[in-house]
């Protein structure tokens, strides 16, 4: 069996493989609540009227509306800046670090908000009702200032008082800076607008969703509205918003139809819709969606490299989504390409014999082959037609630079879903991060089921956490432990570790 050796650094590795994930929902049951039609409008009170058939939600939070105060749960020690960061966490949503009320949308985080040494890693989600002064369109924006961190910010308002009918409002990410060293971190600002006007009637009751993840650094954040006839945002009072659900001291819920909803499947959580499959890895050539084509790597020397000089033979690939927080090992494949490709392999897997959708795009990387065109691997969810479980696959695909000529299955390029894959960490004191690496290789092992991937860890005698103790009492099927003495050093952790 063949092998390939995956070395990296610890605190530029991590197995956040999970990016935005795109689902569509449908109803299976005309009765379910989702799918329910809802209260007609009572001329009386203006507010929703309980139909027929009862709305145990609606019931329930129309009869426990509490204006003032915003649920609000925050999540300490996660890596990365981007909402979606937070959603791979292992304790979301249902396991905050802490979960209280608040009386207000604006929030301030700082390094030493909470535990000084988590270094502003740290994500939070504030949600509850809004519930309008007047009927009209209304406008938000977040408005960021002090920012000396890499963020991302998501808002999300529903239709109703529905969390099921939630839709993405406005979302926005900035990656840090890292400024050269003695150098103090000048604040910026920066404002998130929505997209669009969104039409809201006086009394009544529409849930909302406001994420925020942060690394490393200060931030203070305020979701701001603006009122139908007014000509400027401002702080949304807490008369205009409610808690969606009580909580008791330990944290946990209080049992109602509310707390039954939001710990289903939202729309808000995305990454949690999808389930492990069940099946394996499986190549996507057998899968047949595009037409095939032959693949001559340009970018291959085709002359005598000399001694020293092949560093000038390398050529980088791009990625998308972007690396986690701001030490970027990749360059970032442009929106609108990964879009196009996205898109295209889409369409032809709607239109071929399987008949299927992408529900999940993982990765992609991108390799420029010359002048010719461009190679992909895409990492994907698929759903196919007939099937029961997903499909997690991965596939080489290539889209020519020439005319008009369309995406196509490389032929003669293909991976090898058996080979062995040896990850290889060298580390000191670094406990925490090591913890949430096998985290996300455990999950990865849930969701792929693959064998193929095995850990070893070999520790400079670090003192902060129990190494040893960590692995084995992880889920890891394949790991192995070394323990060295003496001073850190990178390459001789690579030669014990080979």
């Amino acid at each position: 069996m063949s092998k390939r050796t995956v070395v990296a650094g610890l605190a530029a590795v991590t197995y956040l493989a999970f990016t935005t994930l795109l689902m569509e929902y449908w109803c299976t049951n005309s009765r379910s609540l989702a799918c329910a039609e809802r209260p007609s409008k009572d001329e009386r009170n203006g507010l929703p009227n309980v139909s027929t058939e009862t709305d145990a939600l609606y019931m329930y939070a129309s009869s426990h509306l509490s204006k003032g105060h915003l649920n609000y749960d925050v999540w300490r020690w996660v890596v990365g800046f981007m909402v979606n960061d937070l959603r791979i966490k292992r304790e979301f949503p249902n396991k905050p670090t802490t979960r209280t009320a608040i009386s207000t949308l604006k929030v301030e985080f700082n390094e030493t908000a909470g535990n000084s040494n988590d270094k502003g890693m740290y994500g939070h989600r504030i949600y509850g009702y809004l519930v309008p002064p007047t009927t009209g369109e209304y406008s938000f924006i977040v408005e960021a200032t002090h920012i000396t961190c890499a963020f991302s910010v998501e808002l999300w308002l529903s239709t109703d008082y529905d969390p099921m009918k939630s839709k993405k409002t406005l979302a926005a990410h900035r990656p840090s800076v890292v400024p050269p060293p003695n150098v103090t971190r000048i604040p910026l600002s920066y404002t998130v607008l929505s997209s669009t006007s969104t039409r809201l009637e006086n009394g009544g009751m529409y849930y909302f969703e406001f994420f925020e993840k942060a690394y490393d650094g200060a931030i203070v954040t305020e979701v701001k509205w603006k009122i139908p006839g007014a000509s400027n945002y401002t702080s949304i009072p807490p008369g205009s918003f409610a808690m969606a659900v009580q909580f008791n001291e330990t944290g946990q819920y209080v049992e109602s139809p509310m707390a039954t909803a939001l710990l289903g499947p939202l729309p808000t959580l995305v990454l949690q819709l999808v389930q492990p499959s069940g099946e394996a890895i499986l190549p996507a050539s057998q899968v047949d969606v595009l037409p095939p084509c032959l693949f001559i790597a340009e970018y291959a020397s085709k002359h005598r490299v000399r001694r020293y000089k092949g560093i000038t033979e390398v050529f980088e690939s791009s990625v998308f989504p972007p690396d986690e927080g701001y030490y970027r090992a990749n360059t970032v494949i442009d929106y609108m390409a990964a879009s196009k490709v996205f898109k295209a392999y889409q369409k032809a897997l709607s239109e071929s014999t399987v008949r299927g959708e992408i529900v999940g795009l993982s990765s992609m990387e991108e390799t420029l082959n010359k002048g010719s065109g461009w190679r992909y691997l895409l990492e994907m969810d698929l759903k196919i037609e007939g099937k029961d479980n997903l499909i997690h696959t991965s596939e080489y695909v290539y889209l020519p630079s020439r005319g008009n000529d369309p995406l196509c299955h490389l032929s003669n390029f293909q991976w090898t879903p058996n080979i062995d894959v040896y990850l290889i960490v060298s580390l000191k004191n670094l406990g925490q991060w090591l913890k949430h690496l096998v985290e996300n290789m455990e999950d990865l092992y849930a969701h792929t089921h693959d064998d193929h991937f095995e850990l070893v860890v070999v520790d400079y005698d670090s003192q902060d956490m129990n190494v040893e103790s960590i692995m084995k009492n992880s889920a890891l099927k394949r790991w192995k432990y070394i323990k060295k003495t003496g001073s850190f050093s990178r390459t001789g952790g690579l030669q014990a570790g080979i």
